[in-house]
């Protein structure tokens, strides 16, 4: 019986170590980054951790109330249930159920760790440098406002996950952003060279002059020209500016 007792307690998990075991790789582990509207954000699986237990105890009110939806939800998962409206659920899917993955003893550990300890002890998680608005001159924040305005949404900003291969990746509208200023800074290796090239293929792109092959533009498409959009000054402030902003 004390062998048996001790080894059940060897064997008991913490919230801590429950939370990592069956939430933390969607709800928790940072699968990309979103550099949409000029800020680099985290993107995960599901909806984040955190949001939804600030969300669920606004909805439950009470310590007792959050633990007892949380050990249903994760039982027996439903729309019906379910915090988000149909967009989350369309593209972060229904969570799997979790009945008898966990004792009702450690879905009542888990939820208690979620509703009291999880701001407190927070499970090591990859974190984003950016820099924000606050940070920028006003030059800055001018030529961010345009790549925010006329780049960002096909470039920057995570529309799915790859997981083929056994490796996530993000998956953009167009080839991502980073990645198109350091092939073209390796082709024109000045920086004025560099800036006319962009001004002029943002005017006038062109199969001929893309950096990447036909694949690539029967993917993505050949991108919209933006002649006229920006004044002269303005398409070479964007330019500079992506020519800092993404160096090696």
């Amino acid at each position: 019986l004390v062998t048996s007792i001790a080894t059940s307690s060897l064997l008991a998990q913490s919230g801590e170590s429950l939370f990592t075991n069956y939430c933390a790789g969607c709800h928790h582990s940072v699968v990309g980054v979103n550099e949409s509207g000029g800020e680099q954000t985290n993107v995960y699986e599901a909806p984040y951790a955190k949001t939804v237990i600030e969300k669920l105890k606004t909805e439950t009110k009470t310590k007792e109330a959050f633990v007892a939806f949380v050990k249903d939800y994760i039982d027996e998962p439903t729309k019906r249930k379910s915090l988000y409206g149909k967009k989350a659920i369309k593209n972060f899917g229904l969570m799997p159920s979790l009945k008898g993955a966990m004792s009702d003893e450690e879905s009542t550990k888990l939820a208690e760790y979620m509703y009291s300890d999880y701001n407190k002890k927070k499970i090591a998680e990859k974190i984003v440098p950016s820099k924000t608005t606050e940070t920028l001159t006003p030059s800055e924040k001018a030529n961010e406002s345009l790549f925010a305005k006329h780049c960002a949404s096909c470039h920057t900003t995570v529309v799915g996950v790859d997981e083929s291969g056994g490796k996530l990746t993000n998956v953009y509208d167009a080839p991502y952003a980073k990645d198109v200023m350091s092939k073209l800074k390796d082709e024109t290796k000045t920086k004025e060279a560099f800036i006319a090239f962009l001004k002029d293929y943002i005017d006038t792109p062109d199969k001929r002059k893309s950096l990447y092959g036909k694949k690539a533009i029967k993917d993505f498409g050949l991108m919209p020209s933006l002649k006229g959009v920006m004044t002269d000054e303005e398409s070479t402030g964007l330019a500079d500016y992506l020519y800092e902003k993404y160096t090696d």
